[in-house]
C-alpha cells in the first residue's frame, strides 16, 4: 500500500512538471510569434524596471514588481536583496533620499558623473538578469556586425531634451576605434510614435548617413521592436545616438557600447568621462529638421 502511495505520488509529480513545462513552451512560442504586439515603448519601460530595481537597493529592501506588458512580464517579479550591490552603492554614497523622486523613465540617461558610476556599478547585475530571461525564453541569438542605432522617427523633429543628431565624424571616429567587421548594421525604424512626413525625411537623413559609412558596407534593418532589442543586446559593437532602447540593450548587452558624451537641453555633460564629446547637434543650431539640406550642412 505504501508503495503503491508513492507511486501515485510521484506520477502525479510527473503529470503536473510536464503540464508547467508544456505551458510555458506554448508561452514562449506565442510571445516569439507575437513581437509586435509588446509596448512600443520597450527602452522606457524596461528602464522603470531597472529604476524600480535600483532603488529598492537603495531602501535594502526585495525587489517586487508588477507590469502588465508582456515583454516587461519575462522579467523576474521578485528579486532577492543583494547586499554585494548595495555595498558598492553605498561605498559611492549614493543615496535613497537623492534619487527616490527621480524621473524613473529618464534614469537610463548619464547626464553627471555619478549616474554613470550607477550605471557601471548596474550593469554586470543587469546583464545577468536580462541574459537570464532571455536564454529561458528562447530569445538568444548570434549576432556578427556591430550594429548602428539611428533613433529617427519622431525625433530629431520633436527636439526632445535627450535626443538628438550626431556628426557623421561620430560614426567613423568610432568605427575606427572598433575592430574592422565584414559590415555594419543601421538598425533604424521611422515608425515608431511618427508621421508621414517624419518617415520621409528619417528615411532620407537614414541613407545620407548609410552613403558617409558606404566604405563600412553598411545595411539598413528595421526589424519588430523586441528582435531590434534582442540583437543589440547581442550585438559585438552597439553605436548608440542616445536613446532608452540602444541604452538598455546595448549598454547592459554583451558588446562594446558607444554613445556621444550625454547631452540634456542642449548642453553636453561636464564631468562624465568620455572620449565621444562635441558630436552632437544642438536642437538650438536647427530651425526645421524638416529642411534637410541645411542640417546636412551641420552634419557634414
Amino acid at each position: 500500500m505504501n508503495i503503491m502511495w508513492w507511486y501515485f505520488i510521484v506520477l502525479v509529480v510527473v503529470v503536473v512538471v510536464f503540464i508547467i513545462n508544456h505551458f510555458k513552451r506554448k508561452n514562449r512560442k506565442k510571445f516569439k510569434e507575437n513581437f509586435e504586439n509588446v509596448s512600443i515603448n520597450i527602452g522606457n519601460i524596461l528602464c522603470v524596471y531597472y529604476y524600480k530595481y535600483f532603488i529598492s537597493l537603495l531602501k535594502k529592501e526585495h525587489f517586487y514588481y508588477e507590469n502588465n506588458d508582456s515583454f516587461i512580464n519575462l522579467f523576474p517579479k521578485f528579486i532577492q536583496f543583494d547586499q554585494e550591490i548595495s555595498n558598492l552603492l553605498d561605498e559611492k554614497k549614493i543615496t535613497y533620499e537623492k534619487y527616490k523622486n527621480y524621473d524613473d523613465v529618464s534614469f537610463w540617461g548619464s547626464e553627471t558623473k555619478e549616474k554613470q558610476i550607477i550605471h557601471d556599478i548596474m550593469k554586470p547585475y543587469m546583464n545577468k538578469i536580462m541574459t537570464s530571461v532571455f536564454e529561458d525564453n528562447k530569445l538568444k541569438k548570434e549576432v556578427k556586425y556591430p550594429i548602428i542605432h539611428f533613433r529617427c522617427a519622431d525625433t530629431p523633429f520633436i527636439k526632445q531634451r535627450h535626443y538628438y543628431l550626431q556628426k557623421y565624424k561620430y560614426f567613423k571616429d568610432v568605427l575606427e576605434s572598433v575592430p574592422k567587421f565584414d559590415k555594419i548594421i543601421i538598425l533604424s525604424c521611422n515608425t515608431h510614435l511618427s508621421s508621414k512626413k517624419n518617415e520621409e525625411s528619417c528615411g532620407e537623413y537614414t541613407h545620407l548617413l548609410k552613403d558617409q559609412l558606404k566604405e563600412y558596407n553598411p545595411e539598413i534593418e528595421c526589424g519588430t521592436n523586441v528582435d531590434d532589442f534582442i540583437s543589440m543586446f547581442y550585438a559585438p559593437v552597439v553605436i548608440s545616438t542616445q536613446s532608452s532602447f540602444s541604452f538598455m540593450a546595448g549598454f547592459f548587452g554583451n558588446g562594446t557600447y558607444i554613445q556621444p558624451n550625454f547631452m540634456d537641453e542642449n548642453k553636453e555633460c561636464n564631468d562624465c568621462e568620455s572620449k565621444w564629446r562635441g558630436y552632437s547637434i544642438s536642437h538650438e543650431m536647427v530651425d526645421d529638421y524638416h529642411q534637410i539640406k541645411e542640417v546636412y550642412k551641420l552634419l557634414i
